[in-house]
């Protein structure tokens, strides 16, 4: 045929752009899965990228040209990216465009079979063939860029999300709920809060914080972790306390776990757990736990933190404090008083073992074993303060 009618052909193509363009995303529609959810202005954008894709293989077929040229290529690369954006899969993606080739060489034999010769229709097919691996290429290409940069938004954004809780920034649950909805989380509620730390210096990443929480295996409900300070904050569910403890153990690191709190009581938590950190003496963090609420909360007493006394003796002594249990809380008094187990049950009338036994229920009931130096400054301390 040579160019003037490929020139021709293509003049008479371009006229009717607007039916072809139906056709071929009508077929589309139907083929591709992904595309029948499709409707209004994200349709309108498929039509606008085919009819391109149409113009631009006849303007090039009748050029002579063989391959999309960069600046298509680069164009391609943004409908990628935008595809990762919105959701649609890579893979429905190419698939789109593979039927789409194949409609539109079905629709140009139709339209103008007759009048193509073998020389046009190779070159139309090389054409074709060539761009069909171009745009394969560009569109996963830029869909793999967006993705990457969209999982890294996202995780910003739950980073921001635990920063803000921290800082006490977003304390109404109703506000947190709908953050977390636009996020695609769902974070625990109520949550353990963890701060931990290196015992020898070193650089405290996000990145080290969920290589972290990626061995502990959470299994609970969406784990949240940032850095502060250069200590890493988690927030987990509370079935998954016990693993994260054993993790920052197992990695030589130190911390401080809470007690499960509501998402809108984060704040106050924070500042006590990462103050009995800052503060808490090299003995106080034990090879076999982290610090706890008790070890927080007397840390806290002690170094002006704003903790009642009240709330130390409450948190460290609990079920001591009830009837049923005074007689193990007058064992601990007196025990401290007289410094050594012999003494302290011949103050209290009864044998050496009873006494013992008792001290092994108050190590039972409070965590905490009074023969050991911090556990028992622990214990000392809330049985000290003015009840």
């Amino acid at each position: 045929m040579g160019r003037e009618e490929r020139v021709r052909v293509s003049a008479e193509l371009e006229r009717d752009r607007a039916g072809l363009v139906e056709r071929i995303v009508a077929e589309v529609h139907t083929e591709v899965p992904a595309y029948r959810a499709l409707h209004g202005s994200q349709l309108a954008e498929v039509r606008a990228i085919t009819g391109w894709l149409v113009a631009r293989s006849l303007e090039l077929w009748v050029r002579g040209d063989r391959r999309l040229p960069p600046e298509d290529v680069e164009r391609l690369r943004g409908i990628g990216r935008a595809r990762a954006a919105d959701g649609r899969s890579i893979g429905a993606v190419v698939r789109a465009h593979r039927v789409g080739s194949a409609a539109a060489a079905r629709l140009l034999r139709d339209q103008a079979g007759d009048r193509l010769d073998a020389a046009d229709v190779f070159a139309l097919s090389e054409l074709w063939l060539a761009s069909l691996d171009q745009i394969s290429e560009s569109l996963e290409t830029g869909h793999a860029e967006a993705a990457e940069r969209l999982d890294a938004d996202r995780e910003r954004a739950r980073r921001a999300l635990l920063d803000d809780l921290l800082i006490g920034r977003q304390a109404s649950r109703g506000a947190i709920r709908d953050r977390a909805r636009t996020l695609g989380i769902a974070p625990p509620d109520p949550a353990v809060l963890v701060v931990a730390e290196p015992v020898r210096a070193e650089d405290v990443t996000v990145a080290v914080g969920m290589e972290l929480v990626a061995e502990a295996s959470p299994a609970g409900a969406d784990a949240l972790v940032t850095t502060r300070s250069g200590r890493v904050v988690v927030l987990a569910a509370p079935e998954d306390a016990e693993r994260i403890t054993r993790t920052v153990l197992a990695r030589g690191w130190r911390g401080c776990a809470l007690d499960p709190r509501g998402l809108a009581d984060l704040s106050a938590a924070y500042r006590l757990a990462d103050g009995a950190v800052e503060t808490a003496p090299p003995h106080a963090f034990g090879s076999h736990d982290l610090l706890r609420d008790s070890d927080a909360c007397v840390l806290s007493l002690l170094n002006g933190g704003g903790v009642a006394p009240s709330t130390v003796r409450h948190v460290v002594l609990g079920p001591l404090l009830t009837h049923d249990h005074r007689h193990l809380l007058d064992t601990l008094h007196a025990y401290f008083r007289a410094g050594a187990a012999t003494t302290a049950a011949e103050s209290l009338h009864v044998h050496a073992q009873t006494l013992r036994y008792r001290l092994r229920r108050v190590r039972e009931l409070t965590g905490h074993d009074p023969h050991r130096p911090w556990p028992r400054f622990v214990l000392e301390t809330a049985c000290a303060v003015a009840p």
